[in-house]
């Protein structure tokens, strides 16, 4: 059951030697670099970002070029192997075991980008450029944002998702309102948090009724990321307890400590093998994630 993961920076472990970035900004991830032995080969998917610390967004001269760099470096790297459209799902699955993994992009910090209400009209370029998963805005233009990505939703096809990682309780409260104002925007417009084990209660009960997939990177210890899949699973998605809707965000770049039964993709899926149950372990390491990604790309 090779890993779908649901946020990794793939992108960073080149911070110390690419000119997109400063690399003195960014002196903490060569030694979190062994964390990603035997990525490619042991995951079978990835939500890839596209991101910067606020300070390294706030020094570039143009943004959004910026983040134009990102996504092609993004393609470069996986070329071949970006799943956005029907046609990428299907060669996904035809795929033998033991294949490169594939990637989704997607782009955070959009509240260093998105200055203005022009600056949404840059959305459907990056959707049309492949970028499913889109990092939530808040304040006065974030009701704008969840509009306009909802407009890229057809009736079918590709979708547009929403991760809600960094935001604070009462901003995704917000997003949360919006969508559980009209139950059809949940189904046209699908919703994550990366960053799950960051939730608050009520706001990880309300993103599981409207059907939120939730990744949760492993902090603290083992028995916490146990512990915080458990807590998940006791509350209902879309109205049923269980495993459904949880999945796994590594986040190894992102992390100041990874536990060490979990500190690689191999040793993380085997220590979910050995304590969960076979189905419960089979949608925690890649059927829930899965089905997101298909969601996104536009397959059934």
């Amino acid at each position: 059951m090779p890993l779908i993961d649901l946020r990794c920076d793939w992108a960073l472990q080149y911070a110390a030697e690419s000119s997109q970035y400063d690399p003195a900004a960014y002196a903490e991830i060569l030694p979190r670099l062994p964390r990603l032995d035997g990525y490619l080969m042991g995951t079978s998917l990835a939500v890839l970002g596209c991101r910067r610390k606020p300070a390294d967004w706030a020094a570039q001269a143009d943004p959004w070029h910026a983040l134009g760099e990102m996504i092609a470096r993004h393609a470069a790297e996986f070329s071949g192997r970006l799943l956005a459209l029907p046609d990428d799902a299907a060669r996904w699955r035809a795929e033998p075991p033991g294949s490169l993994c594939w990637g989704v992009l997607a782009v955070d910090g959009l509240e260093h980008l998105v200055r203005s209400a022009e600056d949404l009209d840059r959305l459907p370029g990056l959707f049309a450029r492949g970028v499913r998963v889109f990092g939530s805005l808040h304040g006065d233009l974030g009701r704008a944002h969840l509009e306009r990505l909802l407009e890229l939703a057809p009736a079918t096809g590709p979708r547009p998702a929403l991760d809600l990682a960094g935001g604070d309780s009462d901003g995704i409260a917000v997003v949360l309102d919006w969508f559980e104002a009209d139950a059809s925007r949940s189904e046209r417009m699908l919703l994550f948090h990366s960053q799950g084990d960051a939730l608050d209660a009520d706001s990880a009960r309300r993103l599981r009724a409207l059907g939120g997939v939730i990744g949760v990177r492993p902090i603290g210890s083992a028995e916490v990321f146990r512990a915080t899949i458990e807590a998940l699973a006791a509350s209902p998605f879309r109205g049923k307890e269980g495993y459904e809707g949880i999945g796994v965000a590594t986040d190894f770049l992102g992390l100041d400590e990874v536990p060490a039964e979990l500190a690689d993709v191999e040793k993380l899926e085997g220590w979910i093998a050995e304590t969960f149950p076979p189905e419960a372990a089979s949608l925690l390491i890649a059927d829930n994630a899965r089905r997101l990604a298909l969601a996104v790309a536009g397959a059934s």
